[in-house]
């Protein structure tokens, strides 16, 4: 909620326009002078200041200039009488966001500060962006299995609530495509998503990326700069990985979801935020408090809805529409027209897939652009992936174990030598008519 503070003398004026702005759903905090409205300045964050230019004791320009010495980034309305319309050019060409005279219609005061409101979130959104512009937010949940069935039921039922939620499941899941999906059928959808992944960042810069830090915070800190609880106000917060994060920073992380509050780095004012928190974790979170590493407290916090990410070997059926989904997309991506036979799907239904779909994503993006002709056949599929499917099929047949080595020896000399049979011949270490006769006997061209 965007959050106000208003400086005016004149006790009418102040309470026509506090009730004013009281009406439109916006926090208002008044002074009745530049000395307490500098002292409010100094405890809280304010998005927007909207200030007489004539008060007693601090009067209006005094106050734009403190506020200008700590902070380019606040808007700042000054209100003024004809008589000194010198003095509101002077503000504005120090710093002063608008200015508007007295008498003033209030209906008018309104458009200024919804204008200005507005600008201010779609800055913050095209900070986010720009953040995030790399990442690819196409991408999406797949699968009609049953266990995936329960996954969409649960985003269903928790996406449009603001209740936290924990999304658990092993590497490669699609933990936070599932983040993803719950922001975007939540009532949030059009307001940030903001992801940032604890196990990527360094203990001593995690705090600054969480909660931001003021200029000359720390060695470096040349500039304000704001965290992603900022950034993603009134929208959604992904904390990847949070099993990884530090005790000390467990303990802020707590605070800042019970009060909806916290200071940036190196700052002592207090900035309110709404942000949905949803948290992803690779790790059996219990165990790492029974094992002291993490906070017990934070995880009742956190745990409000429980989401578990099902491993790929307890949804196999979904196998052929992820492979599908995804040749489409690295067909679109390479300028390639690659399709899957049903026996390289067979063979990677009976893999256990140790990295979930996004091992079975990379796979489809390798063999897309490696595989000889225009359909990927078992052929084109990783030895380890083949090997298991003839094991399931001949049992502890020698001769057939033999025989699929040997084929998958052929294939990837014939791949190595591209194409060239005398080559392939003598990395084989046999005769091109003996590599000829094995080529004939396994069917390949």
């Amino acid at each position: 909620m965007p959050r106000i503070l208003l400086a005016e003398d004149d006790e009418i004026m102040r309470i026509s326009i506090y009730d004013r702005l009281r009406k439109y759903g916006w926090q208002v905090d008044e002074a009745e002078d530049g000395l307490k409205a500098m002292a409010l300045y100094a405890k809280n964050h304010y998005h927007l200041i909207i200030s007489d230019i004539r008060m007693p004791g601090l009067d209006g320009l005094a106050l734009l200039g403190n506020i200008r010495k700590q902070n380019q980034e606040t808007d700042i309305i000054i209100m003024t009488a004809y008589g000194s319309i010198d003095d509101a050019i002077n503000c504005l060409r120090q710093g002063a966001t608008d200015y508007i005279l007295k008498p003033f219609n209030l209906d008018d005061l309104i458009i200024r500060v919804t204008r200005l409101l507005n600008h201010q979130e779609v800055k913050a959104r095209c900070e986010v962006l720009e953040a995030t512009c790399r990442q690819n937010h196409d991408r999406k949940l797949f699968g009609k299995s049953p266990a995936m069935q329960q996954v969409y039921s649960l985003i269903a039922q928790a996406a449009p609530t603001n209740a936290t939620i924990l999304i658990t499941g092993e590497s490669g899941t699609g933990k936070e495509l599932a983040a993803r999906a719950i922001h975007d059928t939540s009532p949030r959808r059009d307001k940030p998503f903001v992801s940032i992944n604890c196990a990527a960042i360094p203990e001593g810069l995690m705090e600054s990326e969480l909660f931001g830090h003021e200029r000359g915070a720390f060695t470096g800190a040349d500039q304000r700069r704001k965290g992603k609880f900022e950034l993603a106000d009134n929208g959604t917060l992904l904390l990847d990985e949070l099993g990884d994060l530090a005790g000390p920073l467990q303990a802020k992380l707590l605070r800042v979801l019970q009060e909806s509050q916290f200071e940036r780095v190196g700052g002592s004012k207090s900035i309110r935020v709404d942000v949905r928190i949803l948290a992803c974790t690779s790790k059996d979170l219990q165990r790492e408090v029974e094992a002291g590493r993490f906070r017990q407290d934070l995880l009742y916090r956190l745990q409000v809805i429980p989401l578990r990410m099902p491993p790929l070997r307890e949804h196999k059926e979904d196998i052929e529409e992820l492979c599908h989904a995804f040749l489409k997309e690295f067909n679109a991506m390479h300028g390639r027209s690659a399709t899957i036979a049903g026996e390289a799907i067979d063979c990677l239904k009976n893999y256990d897939f140790p990295g979930n779909t996004r091992e079975l994503r990379n796979l489809m993006e390798r063999a897309s652009v490696l595989c000889r002709g225009p359909e990927i056949t078992p052929a084109d599929l990783p030895f380890e992936i083949t090997c298991k499917a003839s094991h399931l099929e001949s049992d502890f047949n020698l001769s057939a174990r033999l025989a699929v080595a040997e084929k998958e020896l052929l294939q990837i000399a014939l791949r190595q030598s591209n194409g060239n049979r005398t080559e392939a011949a003598q990395l084989l270490g046999i005769s091109r008519k003996n590599l000829w006769e094995k080529m004939k006997s396994h069917q390949l061209e």
